[in-house]
């Protein structure tokens, strides 16, 4: 391995990266975490901070969605799409 991935791999990024590398919202990476669905934040003095491998890693690690959540995702956003013109 070499130094360069070692150090991408074990850097620290704040909220905004998580964000970025996500695409999820602030709050929704806070309510992930507070559920045990997403890696916790590290303290370091008066910053939070994520390692950059572990949000990789639990990226990596999400499963697609079945058939039947597909549809009813479907099923949801036409119903939305509904509401919203009448």
């Amino acid at each position: 391995m070499t130094t360069h991935m070692t150090t991408t791999q074990n850097e620290l990024i704040k909220i905004k990266d998580v964000m970025k590398i996500t695409t999820f919202s602030r709050n929704t990476i806070y309510k992930l975490m507070s559920n045990g669905e997403f890696p916790r934040l590290l303290k370091v003095g008066a910053g939070s901070y994520w390692k950059r491998r572990d949000v990789e890693q639990w990226i990596n690690d999400l499963t697609p969605a079945t058939d039947e959540q597909v549809q009813q995702a479907a099923e949801q956003a036409a119903k939305a799409a509904k509401s919203r013109t009448h």
